[in-house]
């Protein structure tokens, strides 16, 4: 763009990407509108100030980044369903697994095939309350302090529990998916959590809608070269797709729910 703009307009574009579930990074924005980093800093703080945007390191994130679990529960189901029944596919008979906290892992939780004798271990007390009545499913459920709006344990207590347990597949919870940047979140203390989950298991998997991927987090948890599949919804990026592709990671693309009528109606 590289031409002048007044202030206000400058925070219009900023607030239309930010509306778009788009990160914005500060040094990208003095680049593209031709002004010092200080006057973008500006721009964001008081955005942010108004209640419009979260300020994070180096930039600015939408708040719908910052919603409560429950209020995230129902948004982008469809999609969310889909990477849910193309992730459960990847789990065997007697299987240990680790569920982390998410909505989309919820679904996963949901999805598991009924009858299949499989481990779960998960620090999400909501996904915990989904499984504790399968028979099929052996559960340990990670200690520790609850935070309502993250839906799980986290904290030391999490972290040193997390650690006794070798799962087969452990299925991490994101904010953001890049195959530059890796796998990133929005709060410190899940990110420790998460980094333990990651450490602890033989294989990674992440589930990421579309708005996840090619993103940027304050708080880094894993390279991407760590990741053994990605789950993404049909419609997925491809750049993206073949960047992670590029490093060695599997990529599953989830049928939509008009594939799968078409293959019922088969």
């Amino acid at each position: 763009m590289n031409v002048y703009l007044l202030p206000e307009r400058r925070r219009e574009i900023i607030l239309e990407r930010l509306d778009k579930s788009q990160r914005v990074v500060a040094r990208e924005l003095a680049d593209e509108f031709g002004v010092s980093e200080d006057a973008i800093r500006r721009d964001l703080r008081d955005l942010a100030g108004a209640g419009k945007c979260r300020r994070v390191y180096g930039g600015a994130l939408p708040l719908t980044d910052t919603a409560p679990f429950v209020d995230r529960v129902d948004r982008n189901f469809t999609a969310k369903r889909a990477l849910a029944r193309a992730a459960a596919a990847l789990v065997k008979p007697r299987d240990t697994i680790y569920i982390d906290a998410g909505t989309t892992n919820l679904l996963l939780a949901e999805t598991l095939p009924l009858g299949q004798p499989v481990t779960v271990i998960t620090n999400s007390v909501t996904i915990a309350a989904a499984l504790y009545r399968k028979p099929e499913v052996t559960l340990f459920l990670i200690g520790g302090h609850v935070d309502p709006q993250i839906d799980a344990a986290v904290g030391g207590t999490a972290v040193a529990q997390i650690g006794r347990y070798r799962p087969d597949i452990t299925f991490i919870g994101v904010c953001a998916v890049s195959a530059s940047s890796g796998l990133a979140v929005l709060d410190e203390r899940d990110a420790d959590v998460k980094r333990a989950a990651i450490e602890a298991s033989r294989r990674l998997v992440v589930l990421a809608t579309n708005d996840k991927l090619g993103r940027a987090a304050p708080y880094h948890i894993a390279p991407a070269a760590g990741v053994q599949a990605l789950v993404v919804e049909r419609t997925a990026p491809a750049d993206e797709a073949s960047a992670f592709e590029q490093i060695g990671s599997m990529i599953i693309r989830a049928e939509g729910a008009s594939d799968i009528m078409a293959q019922r109606a088969d």
